[in-house]
């Protein structure tokens, strides 16, 4: 299991907590942390809030307080790459 990976969600977690922002952990590195097994885990796949029309709205407008969320991963020293997957 990667520990590092979890602790990088446990500080964007904490950043975005302090905006009533609840994240969810998901992907690889959540089931990690649930069956105690490593699943080689490339990325941190995080669920926020969004439109519950998913696609159907402009990728920028998907996501619940977007700006917000760009500026606290700008802060921990992210960058968007590609914000039709809303990626860092």
């Amino acid at each position: 299991m990667d520990d590092h990976k979890f602790q990088e969600f446990l500080k964007i977690a904490k950043k975005l907590n302090k905006v009533q922002i609840t994240p969810l952990l998901m992907g690889s590195v959540g089931l990690e942390i649930v069956t105690d097994s490593s699943w080689d885990a490339q990325d941190l796949d995080i669920h926020v809030p969004g439109d519950e029309r998913g696609w159907e709205v402009p990728a920028e407008k998907a996501i619940f307080d977007w700006d917000r969320i760009v500026g606290i991963m700008n802060s921990l020293e992210y960058r968007l790459v590609d914000l039709h997957e809303h990626e860092f």
